[in-house]
């Protein structure tokens, strides 16, 4: 393979999130078992010398000391898949600021964008500053005293999220409400926790529940460089048409099978497919995502979402994952579909992001 940077003088240590937890939910959501497989094929592939490193929340000083203290004569390439946040001590915000203090050549985002897409709150208040069109939204005050006539300010139907959560936690088909009791009720439910896990811990926010079409985009670069980002072909997540429109999202429960509060489809039917988008289509959402990367200064690789309303055609920029999880499995990610589409490897994907790292710290 060639690639514009060797990566033969460099080590590669992978870390990722460990989480220690009894829960069987919790503890499958946090199982990099499919992770390590493919990454031991990506090196080997590139016949790279690498280790990979479950990170703690305890343990975060520790790893980047053995890091930076490691004997190996090749320079240390750090992939950061850490994307927790403190409230529930998953490695996070804190493995960045070690990687920064040592100087460590990493992956993925840098802290101001991290923080800024970690909790939905600050991120849509930037989105609504740059005038990236997003859903309309408000914070809903943790006593719900604003929540009468909040859908004469917003409109219906709401779907009411935690202002930080990823894969979904937090999500379910209920979550979507057009009367003020169902939105006391989810609000209550997020407050609640999942498991132990706090919810609520950024606040809760309603916001316009956008019927229509879902697609999502991925791209690599710096907010500083934006003629370098790299956007790759974006995809359109398809619902079955045989569910309610106001179901036809990722909830926590259809999306990882574990169907506490919701039952499967009925006969195994499937709940989306990936397919490309129209050609006419790809150009709005390449803008769309770079212009709400760079109003958000990402860095690293970023997945955006998007709702296209029905009824307006219009574009809605849902949310940018500064640290999203990326796999060739399309079934476990939708960076597996963007890839096929791209018709890309995930070790070329690899590649890029590490360049991209490399390139960051020259």
């Amino acid at each position: 393979m060639n690639y514009n940077i060797k990566f033969d003088s460099y080590k590669i240590w992978v870390l990722a999130p460990g989480l220690e937890t009894e829960d069987e939910n919790l503890a499958y959501y946090y199982d990099f078992s499919q992770s390590i497989a493919e990454y031991t094929k990506v090196f080997n592939d590139l016949n790279l010398e690498w280790e990979w490193i479950t990170v703690y929340h305890n343990t975060i000083i520790a790893t980047i000391q053995l890091i930076v203290q490691s004997d190996s004569n090749k320079i240390p390439l750090v992939i950061n898949l850490c994307d927790g946040d403190d409230t529930n001590e998953v490695p996070g915000i804190d493995v960045i600021y070690e990687l920064e203090k040592y100087g460590l050549i990493y992956t993925g985002a840098q802290d101001y964008f991290y923080k800024i897409t970690t909790s939905k709150i600050p991120m849509k208040h930037q989105f609504d500053l740059a005038q990236i069109p997003n859903a309309a939204w408000e914070v809903i005050d943790s006593d719900g005293k604003n929540i009468p006539r909040i859908f004469d300010r917003l409109g219906r139907p709401l779907i009411i999220k935690p202002a930080v959560s990823g894969g979904s936690i937090g999500l379910g088909i209920k979550n979507v409400v057009d009367n003020e009791d169902d939105c006391r009720e989810q609000l209550l439910r997020i407050q609640n926790g999942y498991r132990g896990w706090k919810l609520d811990s950024g606040g809760v926010f309603a916001e316009k529940f956008i019927i229509g079409q879902e697609f999502t985009t991925f791209l690599v670069g710096s907010y500083l460089k934006p003629e370098e980002i790299i956007f790759y072909t974006p995809i359109e997540r398809v619902f079955n048409q045989e569910i309610p429109v106001t179901e036809q999202f990722l909830s926590f429960d259809r999306l990882w099978e574990t169907y506490e509060e919701e039952m499967p489809l009925e006969q195994d039917a499937f709940l989306f497919n990936y397919v490309k988008p129209e050609e006419q289509l790809i150009p709005i959402l390449k803008k769309l995502s770079i212009d709400a990367f760079i109003a958000l200064k990402g860095t690293g690789y970023t997945r955006i979402d998007f709702r296209r309303e029905a009824a307006s055609g219009r574009f809605f920029v849902l949310e940018a994952n500064a640290q999203c999880g990326i796999s060739e499995d399309e079934n476990f990610t939708s960076i597996g579909a963007i890839l096929r589409v791209s018709n890309i490897s995930f070790t070329a994907l690899v590649c890029d992001i590490m360049e991209e790292a490399i390139r960051r710290n020259q």
